[in-house]
């Protein structure tokens, strides 16, 4: 029965992917009604890069973050992207859905690329129609196809898999085969700009050849192994000349069996979330302990060695196995990481490699050990099932994604160990329900979670700083109120925020000289802080300077063309100034 399913899928190929298709579309739907959450807000809404046409070229300038400053410089370059939403922003402007239909048509084209895969790979394709419908249907994907910021996951992987899909082309063709080599290489090059997770590409290969056997000699598989390690190379010069480094933190440090013994519990914790993808959150915390006390990591670690120890005998299999584990390995040095350490989109590319595992060893393994009728309804009635539920938890995890408060309010839920969502939830609190000291303990709740985690979160300590000090502000404690922006500062220096907030304590009461200076100190660690710039403009104007008031209007205004009011106040400056011209030419330049 099985032989005929294979025969079927074969000869109607077109239609088995356009089903596969379908069924992703069909069970992702939801997330065209979800908006902008969480980093979407900094990343599009927010962005000057994205939002003015004429600032594209800085997207390529600085790493992810660089458009809030210097201290947001951190160790990701993803400049396409970046360059994706201001495509995207040309197209549509700043309507989310537009966005989430983009990042669900890349998934459906990434959908098709498994199920390529999968019948290169276990040439049978069967199997690889059954292990692409748990790709499309896995829960673990629901952050990167409802979340738009996953834009770096859905453009890496694309680019990943297109480029292994190339790859095995070339290994085709061998032995004169260098030529499609460096082809496939440069159709991956471009994942190396979306995400980080590429890295382990070449890796990849190594652990494909580690695991099929060839006459082709090791000195021929080096020689065509260059032009991958040659895109690495050459994207690490491009990081190091844009951001100055490599990476934000050294790749190599002491404590090295800290990061060995957490490496093993992410592992573990990782395949607990793929066999069982429950309870799903942005904001996992991760108990270092607690995980290596489970079975899980030692579960992993013995899967793995077995799938090394017998890759001749099973060369396919122990292939997809590593390639899970291969895929993940930019994801286990907690500390080259933000928050959290454990995210589902981690999961995105090596996924691939177990739900193919799964479709071979339901669809071809197991039943050429055991031939019979009820092996093969036994397992198309175990990817029914598994199918059925993976897309009622799909489908039931994505209205968590519809906006921030839903997504908060469920992460509060699922993850009340997590620092950033109490860190969140006070300004919630602080904001929308004017609950101050319901605020104030979830700000210093944060920072209580963030000091007892393995890997604090500076930016959660950052943000409830200023959280305490605004509240304290509010509630009539201004020495409190300076001493907590003062921390803020301190922390993080080349942050824009506290600065900003600080001048906003001085300016109500006159006392211009001294706000100045911190507006001052907000534009100098991020030029692109349009608000400080005006409120710099507005200080000018008070302390009779009305020229270099008028530059900085203008400087808000180039950043943000929308930024109405930054016309309007620049033309008063240069009227006060005496220019009467370039005042008139101001206003008649104001967007209608």
């Amino acid at each position: 029965m099985l032989t005929r399913l294979d025969g079927l899928i074969r000869k109607y190929h077109a239609l088995s992917s356009w089903l596969l298709i379908l069924v992703g579309f069909a069970v992702y739907r939801g997330v065209l009604t979800c908006g902008f959450v969480y980093d979407d807000v900094q990343l599009i809404l927010q962005n000057p890069f994205i939002k003015n046409p004429r600032l594209w070229t800085r997207i390529f300038l600085g790493p992810l973050f660089s458009f809030e400053g210097t201290s947001s410089q951190g160790g990701f370059y993803r400049p396409l992207t970046i360059f994706s939403y201001w495509l995207i922003c040309r197209v549509a402007g700043m309507d989310p859905a537009a966005y989430h239909l983009f990042l669900l048509a890349l998934y459906a084209l990434s959908i098709w690329l498994v199920y390529r895969l999968g019948g290169k790979i276990l040439q049978n394709d069967l199997a690889a129609f059954a292990g692409a419908m748990l790709w499309a249907l896995n829960p673990l994907h629901v952050e990167v196809v409802a979340w738009v910021s996953s834009m770096s996951d859905i453009g890496c992987t694309l680019f990943y898999l297109l480029g292994f899909w190339m790859f095995l082309h070339a290994e085709d063709r061998a032995p004169e085969n260098f030529r499609w080599h460096v082809a496939a290489a440069m159709v991956y090059f471009p994942a190396l700009f979306f995400k980080e997770m590429a890295f382990s590409f070449p890796l990849l290969l190594l652990a494909y050849w580690f695991c099929h056997p060839s006459t082709e000699r090791w000195f021929r598989r080096a020689i065509n192994w260059l032009p991958y390690v040659s895109a690495v190379g050459l994207c690490a010069v491009i990081r190091v000349a844009v951001m100055g480094h490599f990476s934000q933190n050294a790749l190599l440090r002491r404590g090295t069996s800290q990061v060995a013994w957490a490496a093993l519990g992410l592992l573990g914790q990782h395949a607990k979330l793929f066999f069982w993808p429950v309870n799903l959150s942005e904001f996992r915390d991760f108990d270092l302990a607690a995980s290596l006390r489970s079975p899980w990591p030692w579960s992993v670690l013995l899967v793995i060695t077995v799938a090394c120890a017998y890759r001749h005998r099973n060369p396919r299999l122990s292939f997809l196995v590593l390639w899970w584990l291969v895929a993940l390995l930019p994801t286990l040095n907690y500390r080259q990481l933000t928050i959290p350490i454990v995210a589902d989109r981690f999961s995105y590319i090596a996924s691939v490699g177990l739900c193919l595992a799964l479709g071979y060893l339901g669809f071809d393994w197991v039943p050429r050990r055991f031939p019979s009728i009820s092996r093969a309804w036994a397992a198309l009635g175990a990817l029914a099932i598994v199918a059925t539920l993976w897309a009622a938890q799909t489908i039931h995890t994505i209205p968590h994604w519809r906006n921030n408060d839903a997504l908060f309010d469920y992460s509060l839920r699922i993850s009340p160990n997590a620092a950033e969502v109490h860190q969140v939830h006070g300004v919630v609190l602080q904001f929308r329900d004017h609950d101050l000291d319901g605020a104030a303990r979830e700000f210093r709740t944060a920072l209580r979670l963030d000091t007892q985690s393995l890997h604090s979160a500076p930016g959660v300590t950052y943000n409830s700083y200023i959280g305490l000090g605004q509240v304290a502000l509010l509630q009539g404690r201004e020495a409190e109120a300076l001493d907590y922006f003062d921390k803020a500062v301190h922390l993080s220096p080349g942050s824009f925020f506290a600065f900003d907030v600080l001048g906003s304590v001085y300016f109500p009461r006159g006392d211009y000289v001294r706000a100045s200076g911190y507006f001052e100190r907000s534009v100098q660690v991020d030029p692109q802080d349009v608000q400080g710039r005006f409120d710099l403009g507005l200080c000018w104007m008070k302390m009779g300077k009305p020229a270099q008031a008028a530059e900085q209007f203008h400087a808000a205004r180039e950043v943000d063309p929308t930024f109405y009011q930054a016309y309007g106040a620049e033309a008063a400056a240069l009227d006060a100034a005496g220019d009467k011209a370039e005042a008139a030419r101001v206003r008649a330049s104001i967007p209608k």
